[in-house]
């Protein structure tokens, strides 16, 4: 089976998909938390990835949709990193790094977004478009920030505790 070649307007289709199942992930995983405090940091999250995926879905807009192939190798690796970059054990991995507490959903939201930071990266390096590239550029400044403040709550959890 061959992968799929990827284009800079793929790459940021992807973007915005990886958020839209990062909100999926989250508001399932709210559902189904027995513990108050955890389900509303999961819908905090999810609201997150919901306003980041329309942000993205507005970047994508400015790239054009044929700006060449990337390089096979670079599908092949970017096709692999998409398809496991979202919380791809499902809620069995987070149950088992703390499902039931906001510092354990913390500590996955952070590893989700230094994983879609790294693949960002990846598809800036490789972009044919320099519009793309700084849509991706973009991207990956908003990532960070975001890491940033999930980063914060996660201390501020731990030095109320």
């Amino acid at each position: 089976m061959q992968n799929p070649s990827f284009n800079d307007a793929q790459g940021l289709r992807i973007a915005a998909e990886m958020e839209r199942r990062g909100e999926a992930f989250y508001r399932k995983a709210a559902r189904i938390s027995k513990n108050p405090e955890t389900a509303k940091t999961f819908e905090l999250l999810a609201s997150e990835e919901a306003l980041h995926r329309v942000e993205f879905e507005r970047l994508a807009g400015q790239v054009k949709e044929n700006s060449g192939d990337y390089d096979p190798e670079v599908s092949a690796y970017l096709s692999a990193v998409a398809a496991d970059i979202v919380f791809s054990d499902g809620l069995m991995a987070l149950r088992s790094a703390g499902f039931d507490s906001p510092a354990g959903a913390l500590r996955e939201a952070i590893q989700s977004e230094k994983d879609s930071i790294l693949f960002y990266t990846e598809l800036s390096e490789n972009a044919f478009d320099p519009a793309a590239r700084k849509v991706f550029e973009e991207i990956i400044r908003q990532e960070k920030g975001h890491l940033r403040t999930l980063q914060l709550r996660l201390n501020d959890l731990a030095s109320e505790g």
